[in-house]
């Protein structure tokens, strides 16, 4: 078997990356819910999530959503990196460098698709989130359609 390469830099780092915007994306909740009356619960916090305002409910559901989609980016990625196990030391074969970089192109377009999605799920821009969330996994499709290539 065939040890993943450089040619998978872009793929798994996007993965980390993606990971940590999720990451991030918990620091609105945990300020909701540290100024909430009786601060940070941590003995039942998603019981607080019910009580925090709008703005700290809708960083949950953006945060929810983020962890969503990194699990279906995750699988699409490791996906396309097991069908490339075959081809990964062929870097001279035109096609290989082609779905290379159309796998590229989606994952650092999901990433910055996801970035995006927060602010539009924050400040309660729904038509223009949707929109942003169908590119995102149109993106995630790419990748499992090029796995197949």
């Amino acid at each position: 078997m065939a040890y993943p390469n450089s040619d998978l830099t872009i793929p798994f780092a996007t993965v980390f990356t993606t990971f940590l915007l999720w990451f991030v994306s918990l620091t609105p909740i945990r300020i909701a819910q540290s100024k909430q009356e009786e601060g940070y619960d941590n003995s039942r916090p998603r019981e607080q999530y019910s009580r925090l305002p709008e703005w700290g409910q809708r960083a949950v559901a953006a945060s929810n959503n983020t962890f969503e989609g990194l699990c279906f980016f995750s699988i699409a990625v490791f996906t396309y990196a097991f069908s490339q196990l075959s081809d990964i030391n062929d870097n001279n074969n035109s096609k290989n460098k082609q779905v290379r970089i159309a796998a590229d192109f989606f994952c650092i377009a999901f990433v910055i698709f996801r970035a995006i999605y927060f602010p539009l799920y924050w400040y309660n821009l729904p038509s223009f989130r949707s929109f942003i969330w169908l590119l995102s996994i149109l993106c995630v499709i790419g990748i499992f359609i090029i796995s197949f290539v």
